[in-house]
């Protein structure tokens, strides 16, 4: 269900004796505080999900471009060697660069923050 953003309305009253807000002051109010968080990449180098993503997409959409030089019936045999061809090129590419990605991290000595 939606909220309404005005909820203080004659319709909807959430204290029946009225709003409250005519008996206080400036001095009970407290401030909202505004809390910034920046995140910040130290290195430019893309991240292992990526690394993956493009081992899995590049041997699909290669067989993609392939596939008209191939003889295939309709479409749904070119969406099964795109598949195939992401399983079977994809796949074992992901693993190597999901293995080179932890050997580039087990050779740190020591820990950033």
């Amino acid at each position: 269900m939606n909220d309404t953003e005005n909820r203080e309305t004659p319709e909807n009253p959430e204290n029946p004796e009225g709003s409250g807000t005519e008996d206080r002051t400036t001095d009970d109010v407290e401030p909202e505080s505004e809390v910034t968080s920046l995140y910040v990449r130290r290195r430019r180098t893309p991240t292992l999900g990526f690394w993956v993503a493009v081992a899995i997409v590049v041997p699909a959409v290669a067989a993609l471009l392939v596939a008209p030089f191939l003889e295939f019936g309709d479409l749904g045999g070119v969406l099964n060697f795109m598949l195939v061809a992401a399983v079977i090129v994809g796949l074992p590419l992901a693993a190597i660069a999901a293995l080179a990605d932890a050997m580039r991290h087990r050779g740190e000595k020591h820990r950033r923050r």
